[in-house]
């Protein structure tokens, strides 16, 4: 009987006893909410995805892992404990539906995958709803999911993607409908090829990665090439609700310097800029392969990040042509002073401290951003 660990939200208790394989629950949270007490649908996602294994593979034993809280969010330190304890516990098969597609979790989170890759451990995991780079799912050799949205498969089928950027075993489609609905949750193909392998496992438990990765071509489904593919950014044309300030020819400790300031006054400030010096800011190349809008890149670090202000760093040739942009605001370095402009030139200063003061004046004038900017100046919130 194959050992699986689900790392999501903790299987409801009365689901946990209702069950014929053998469950343990562990939970990682800081807060240990009752599973008693779930109500919504988010409660029952774990629950559904063990429903989904096990309709594929009932043979199992699995290890309910407690990661997220009711909003189904959590802190990479919370999963890294998870990770850690099923390091630590030998487990063979490791199914997330979940991933981070936060920039600054893709080098810690990779130490713990790679630890877990080098013990033979065969890890599924989920892509984005958004289906945009996330991780673990694109991390090589670790089985990336999503969902056909395109009805090409039948219930319980995958297929492989070749895709420019990704190892072949990252771009896996898989199909979950019931009573012929088509669920359009990544969460719930991921599953699919998770119950799969545990079919697999329970007659070769030994079985490594290339022994999997085998097993799922002899399955898998071969059509003509899938018609949607795994993006850098999300297309919205939604309006960024938040200020975007450009830095033209300030160097990399200047637009720091700029962060801090917004920092110690209680704003969430995300830094992007061309080949950053250290793993603080968000290299532009990181979303950008030279077909990505400025827009789209910022709009994804909108949604991913959440921030309160966003600092780009930009060069003085692109200047003219950037300003169709979100860009709200841009600070130029001339020579030894800096001048500040949005739709006209606002304010000169020879001194960069001096630029968060400019910068808050205009955008507290501003009917956009007014409230925002005035709510975190008197609540000093982060």
């Amino acid at each position: 009987m194959i050992k699986l660990a689900l790392i999501d939200n903790g299987i409801p208790y009365h689901m946990r006893n209702n069950r014929n394989q053998r469950i343990v629950h562990k939970s990682f949270l800081a807060s240990k909410c009752d599973p008693s007490e779930y109500k919504d649908d988010k409660s029952f996602h774990g629950a559904v995805c063990v429903g989904i294994i096990t309709s594929i593979c009932s043979d199992i034993e699995l290890w309910d892992l407690n990661v997220t809280d009711s909003a189904g969010t959590t802190q990479i330190t919370v999963l890294l404990e998870a990770l850690e304890w099923c390091i630590q516990n030998k487990i063979k098969l490791i199914h997330m539906s979940l991933g981070t597609i936060n920039y600054f979790d893709i080098k810690p989170l990779w130490i713990q995958i790679k630890r877990l890759l080098d013990a033979d451990a065969i890890i599924v995991a989920a892509y984005h709803n958004r289906n945009i780079k996330t991780y673990p799912a694109a991390y090589p050799g670790v089985f990336g999911v999503r969902q056909d949205r395109y009805g090409l498969l039948g219930n319980g089928q995958i297929l492989f993607q070749e895709q420019k950027g990704y190892n072949i075993e990252n771009s896996i489609i898989a199909n979950f409908s019931w009573n012929g609905i088509v669920n359009q949750a990544n969460s719930y193909a991921a599953p699919v090829v998770t119950g799969h392998i545990a079919t697999y496992l329970n007659r070769k438990p030994t079985a490594g990665f290339d022994d999997v990765m085998d097993f799922l071509m002899t399955i898998a489904t071969h059509k003509s090439d899938y018609p949607d593919i795994l993006e850098n950014v999300i297309r919205d044309k939604t309006n960024i609700e938040i200020p975007v300030i450009a830095g033209i020819d300030l160097d990399y400790e200047e637009m720091i310097q700029l962060k801090v300031m917004f920092s110690q006054n209680g704003y969430y400030a995300i830094n992007l800029q061309k080949n950053p010096l250290d793993e603080n800011v968000i290299p532009l190349e990181y979303y950008d392969d030279s077909n990505e809008s400025l827009n789209d890149i910022l709009y994804t670090v909108y949604i991913a990040y959440e921030p309160d202000i966003i600092l780009l760093n930009q060069e003085e040739e692109i200047f003219e042509s950037s300003k169709a942009s979100d860009i709200d605001m841009y600070i130029v370095r001339k020579n030894n002073m800096y001048e500040l402009y949005a739709e006209d030139r606002i304010g000169i200063t020879y001194n960069i401290e001096d630029i968060y003061e400019l910068v808050c004046q205009y955008f507290a004038s501003t009917e956009i951003y007014n409230s925002v900017l005035l709510c975190k100046q008197e609540t000093g919130s982060v």
